[in-house]
């Protein structure tokens, strides 16, 4: 990199994709080539991180953290969009606009230029991740990307359009036009239907006593929601929470057997997510090989199953009857 040279002047020369503009968005990532999916787009380390304010006074802080940058990363933080220009506090508002969690359940979050280039859509064909491993926040393909097409994340997911937009417009200050947000009215009260069904089976899947006192329900749940995600096209990581649910299911009732298939299928599913040396991806492949590793496994016998008594002489149309207990 030249002294000239920005890390999003760079980043625009990969041969995956061009940081180009875009009407109505200002810049984004455009696909130079057929993606596919589980490519590793990006994987950045943080300009810097929350945990480097020292004081109550955030705005001071960051002015301190940002000035002592390297000039081309000055310039690459001050390119960011501002949710709020003409604000007080204008470096406190482009943290706000563009910070990313470093994990799910971190206080601390950090600021990723390149990945922050990527935009919105509610029907995204990629997943930024935080890498415990790499330590490192990194974009996925999660589906086939086209030559053209803009490379996209969901910055909130579910829920029917309006929603969705209310959302949207009152936190990023935008008004979302993706593709589902631009359905027909016909259409987008069939895709809107399939959220708040999709919300509805998330919320029953999540309560504990449906789980414990009615667990063929429950599975049934789950399977319904994979019908409406396969419907929709959704391959992000709703998709691997919803193996992993299944699997907690199997898991507390002693199906050892189901359980492996479910942790597999969310390892997979992570995988293309969050990529293979991901540590929750390792974990569940642990756990398909041991699922009465697992905290919750034996709460009830109801389903009790040896590990190896997942059936290998189905069809793939008999093998999905039997692990979703269709039968």
């Amino acid at each position: 990199m030249t002294p000239e040279q920005s890390p999003l002047e760079e980043i625009a020369r990969t041969d995956l994709f061009n940081l180009e503009p875009i009407p109505g968005k200002g810049k984004g990532l455009i696909a130079a080539q057929a993606i596919p999916a589980g490519t590793c787009l990006i994987s950045e380390n943080p300009l810097f991180t929350t945990a480097e304010i020292k004081s109550n006074d955030v705005e001071r802080e960051l002015v301190r953290i940002v000035k002592a940058l390297p000039k081309d990363s000055q310039r690459a933080f001050l390119s960011l969009h501002n949710n709020s220009p003409g604000g007080k506090e204008p470096f406190s508002n482009i943290v706000r606009s563009n910070g990313y969690p470093l994990g799910a359940s971190s206080e601390i979050g950090g600021i990723f230029p390149n990945i922050a280039r990527i935009n919105h859509s509610c029907w995204a064909n990629c997943q930024q991740a935080w890498s415990s491993i790499r330590k490192q926040e990194t974009a996925y393909a999660v589906r086939q990307i086209e030559p053209g097409e803009e490379l996209t994340i969901a910055y909130t997911i579910g829920g029917p359009s309006q929603e969705r937009k209310s959302k949207l417009k009152g936190f990023f200050g935008f008004d979302c036009r993706c593709e589902i947000c631009s359905l027909p009215a016909d259409k987008q009260k069939q895709s809107d239907a399939k959220y708040i069904r999709a919300a509805k089976l998330d919320e029953s899947i999540g309560n504990p006593k449906r789980v414990k006192n009615s667990p063929n329900f429950a599975l049934a749940d789950c399977h319904a929601l994979l019908k409406l995600y396969n419907e929709e096209k959704i391959a992000d990581n709703r998709l691997q929470r919803l193996y992993y649910d299944a699997f907690q299911i199997c898991v507390l009732h002693s199906d050892q057997a189901r359980a492996r298939v479910f942790a597999k299928r969310c390892a997979e599913s992570r995988a293309v997510c969050e990529g293979g040396d991901s540590a929750d991806v390792m974990e569940m492949l642990a756990y398909s090989e041991k699922p009465s590793s697992h905290d919750s496994f034996g709460g009830s016998t109801k389903w009790k199953q040896a590990v190896d008594a997942v059936p290998t002489d189905l069809a793939s149309d008999k093998f999905e009857e039997w692990l979703w207990k269709l039968g």
